[in-house]
């Protein structure tokens, strides 16, 4: 595989890394102030000693790396507002930049100074970097939900998690049979037909404005029909033959029935103003565990990746009901049985793949995904899907372990090519980069649901086939849309090109943004959030989607931590202020709500 490369890092500071696993955090309400939080003793300004100066890359994880990657886990307080001073703009905005960039995670790390066991179950947090005229204006807030308003007024948790164990408000009854969790609305974030939506994939979606305030729960006019109303935190936007685009959106649902249990996932296809244009209800026998947190669309298709997981029911009796532990620690890998793709024929379509079944069942080689690139239709009535796979997964794994979380292959992301073959039913992989782990891949929005050459992940700085690491690098993975199908497959044909943050910097999520009449698939920039753990702060990263070797064009430097995010997004409009917009600041330790309305700045 060809591969290019660049080490840059982050020398002061005025300005996702998801887990499955379990980890204690610890509480930390101060404002981040260059060198104001120490880092561990012994690693502040020091660059890992793993780090080979002739590649600039690391071959192995160390523990004071992973000392600094920890230091990103801790909850922020201070939601501020503000234009970004030029000063604290290091290189140059491009010109043309416009729009908004949001992002979404849990920033709530503990609750009534009770640290949470899993940062997945943090509260959300969403910022937002909204560009106009060569300037740029930051904003972060929480998600006024339920829950927190009503767990901040307590002074303690009152719900449980999915990586909660027993009962989290220490109150002696327990239901062990309640797998209802906290609605967090920590995980996607999606701007559409007039609506700016905080997303978690057990809840509905929470409404705000565009000054980040929330106005509530939403069933997008009705369109949420399902009994258990839920939307999940991804959605995909394509493009119709009449340029017009359309929002696909789902959720997932168990349906339990006395010969065991099904999936159920519903879709919905929506106009350009939020009007619901389709729904479709697809079930899968079995899948009552499938773990569907992402979903594929292409010009035909719907597609569905089910995981090999099952409930492991001994566990859940003698661990989970005596509170001993969470209910995500119940679910486990069968590396024994396939992963399963679900392709089913979108609404009004005709599908060059299944030809006139509404929907087909493939199955390949067991493996795990949480996220998906993109897929689309291919020559012969083949399907391409471009994935993250995972050998295997533990969700019982300690994060407090230490490095050996990153060590072998069960939870190392390979960036994997999938050709579907609708004719014979067969389903071939091939991964593409094996030596770096990679994470949160996603496209240009032009490409989405269509061929595409360009894909981009975060990855692992540390290098090999059974060690790596958190996201520490921005990769590019470019080849032939054709590869696979129209020409075999050889890794050598693939390129990556490939952004390293630095030993003491952690990147997130890839977001893609288009420029003005881009000319190409590529022709636009590349927005990380990157966590500086030298001088506690956070800075967004502006890339050349063309050439990320060269590092940023830009870093916005904010003067604040922000922990580790999940999911974002891009939308050419402006949600920022006026520019006459003054500073705000708000710490919502004072309260974030009285009598349930929501408090603000």
């Amino acid at each position: 595989m060809k591969s290019r490369a660049s080490t840059a890092s982050l020398k002061s500071c005025k300005g996702s890394v998801p887990f499955t696993t379990r980890l204690t955090l610890r509480p930390n309400r101060g404002r981040c102030i260059p060198h104001a939080i120490a880092a561990p003793e012994g690693i502040r300004g020091q660059a890992s000693d793993a780090l080979p100066k002739e590649d600039g890359f690391a071959h192995q994880f160390t523990q004071q790396d992973f000392k600094k990657f920890m230091q990103g886990y801790r909850s922020q307080y201070e939601e501020i507002s503000m234009w970004v001073d030029d000063n604290d703009i290091e290189g140059e905005l491009p010109k043309e930049l416009a729009g908004t960039l949001l992002r979404n995670g849990p920033g709530l790390l503990e609750i009534g100074g009770k640290p949470l066991t899993q940062p997945l179950d943090g509260d959300g947090m969403i910022c937002k970097f909204a560009f106009k005229d060569g300037k740029v204006h930051f904003q972060n807030k929480y998600v006024r939900t339920e829950a927190l308003m009503k767990e901040q007024a307590a002074g303690k948790m009152l719900y449980r998690g999915a990586f909660s164990v027993g009962n989290p408000s220490g109150g002696k009854f327990f239901n062990p049979f309640n797998f209802a969790v906290k609605g967090i609305a920590n995980t996607g974030v999606l701007n559409w037909g007039g609506k700016l939506l905080a997303l978690y994939e057990r809840d509905l979606p929470y409404q705000l404005d565009n000054d980040l305030k929330t106005l509530g729960k939403t069933t997008l006019g009705g369109a949420v029909d399902t009994e258990k109303q839920f939307f999940g935190a991804h959605y995909r936007v394509v493009s119709e033959p009449d340029a017009s685009k359309r929002l696909i959106g789902f959720n997932f649902v168990e349906e339990t029935t006395l010969s065991g249990g099904n999936g159920v996932v519903h879709f919905w296809e929506f106009d350009e103003s939020f009007k619901r244009l389709h729904k479709t209800q697809h079930k899968m026998p079995g899948g009552t565990f499938g773990f569907i947190h992402d979903i594929l669309v292409t010009d035909q298709h719907y597609i569905i990746l089910e995981n090999p997981i099952s409930m492991n029911f001994g566990k859940l009796l003698t661990k989970y009901t005596v509170a001993k532990a969470c209910l995500a620690e119940c679910l486990q890998y069968e590396s024994s049985k396939p992963t399963k793709i679900h392709v089913i024929k979108r609404p009004g379509k005709d599908s060059s793949v299944l030809g006139s079944k509404a929907h087909a069942v493939f199955e390949t080689t067991p493996f795990f995904s949480f996220h998906h690139a993109n897929a689309f239709e291919a020559s012969e009535g083949r399907l391409v899907v471009d994935t993250v796979a995972m050998t295997g997964i533990d969700f019982g794994n300690n994060i407090d372990s230490g490095t050996s979380v990153f060590e072998g292959k069960p939870g190392k992301g390979v960036f994997t090519r999938l050709v579907i073959n609708g004719k014979t039913g067969k389903v071939v992989r091939h991964p593409v980069v094996t030596d770096r782990a990679a994470e949160f891949p996603s496209v240009a929005p032009v490409a989405c649901g269509k061929p595409h050459q360009h894909a981009y992940t975060a990855g692992s700085r540390v290098v090999g086939e059974d060690k790596w690491g958190p996201q520490q690098v921005v990769m590019k993975v470019s080849m032939a849309p054709g590869l696979g199908t129209d020409t075999p497959f050889s890794q050598q044909q693939a390129s990556t090109d490939v952004w390293d943050a630095g030993p003491d910097q952690f990147a997130q999520e890839p977001i893609f943004c288009p420029r003005p009449d881009a000319q190409t698939e590529d022709d636009g920039w590349v927005f990380t959030m990157v966590y500086d753990s030298v001088s506690d702060c956070s800075h967004l990263a502006v890339l050349d989607a063309k050439d990320l070797k060269s590092g940023p064009v830009a870093r916005i430097k904010l003067p604040q931590r922000i922990p580790y995010g999940i999911h974002g997004s891009f939308t050419e409009q402006y949600l920022g202020p006026a520019p006459e917009a003054k500073p705000q600041s708000y710490n919502i330790s004072k309260a974030v709500a009285h009598d349930g309305v929501p408090v603000y700045a």
